[in-house]
């Protein structure tokens, strides 16, 4: 039996990532980056087999989603357990506003991120067990198919830490660009990373007007 291949990939830059700002459930629109990052990651997974491509509810995950859906003539269909992680009081918040009100939280949430609840926010483990539901439920859908999925650099990181049996204090240890694709080919319930954090069909994209990003946090604004 043919596995079923999920091309697993991050939305776009939006204005909010520029400003450094956390987003969580809270949405900003593509930047002009962003939206030269869609066009490039469409023309990237042109020629894939997809069968369907599912989306994060989030706007600025659909956006993206709805580029790569156009050339195949599919629907983006929206999935709940893809939208990401719930920061709480810090959504809407840059990342200096952060540090300065929850400066030591901040700290704990870099240093042991799988023990930290976010003010009014989720765990990751909540947050990998309603994305590893999701991606098995598209996998039972498409047994044997490709599939594309576009999430968030949070939700992603927790997919990707499951399917490598890693321990979800290894957070900060994967990195998700925007409009990156990742590739895991699905066989039963054993998936393999095939490809991950991939972003060289962006080369040639319009440029970021984004400041330098910290080493720790860039995918969660």
């Amino acid at each position: 039996m043919r596995p079923t291949r999920l091309y697993l990939l991050r939305h776009g830059e939006t204005t909010w990532n520029l400003a450094r700002r956390y987003q969580g459930t809270l949405d900003s629109p593509l930047s002009e980056a962003g939206r030269a990052q869609t066009l490039r990651l469409r023309e990237a997974l042109r020629g894939a087999p997809l069968r369907a491509v599912y989306s994060s509810p989030l706007p600025r995950a659909a956006a993206t989603a709805a580029a790569v859906a156009a050339p195949h003539g599919l629907p983006v269909l929206h999935c709940p357990g893809l939208a990401e992680i719930r920061v709480g009081e810090w959504e809407g918040l840059t990342v200096s506003e952060i540090e300065a009100r929850h400066g030591e939280v901040m700290r704990r949430w870099h240093e042991a991120p799988h023990q930290m609840r976010l003010p009014g926010g989720e765990t990751l483990e909540e947050l990998r067990a309603r994305a590893w539901d999701a991606i098995a439920d598209l996998r039972r859908r498409h047994a044997g198919e490709a599939v594309a999925a576009v999430a968030h650099g949070g939700v992603n990181k927790a997919i990707l830490l499951t399917v490598l049996g890693a321990p979800l204090a290894s957070y900060w240890r994967i990195r998700q660009g925007n409009a990156c694709i990742n590739i895991i080919d699905f066989t039963g319930d054993r998936g393999v990373v095939m490809t991950m954090n991939d972003t060289t069909h962006l080369r040639g994209a319009a440029p970021s007007a984004s400041p330098p990003a910290p080493v720790r946090s860039p995918e969660t604004w």
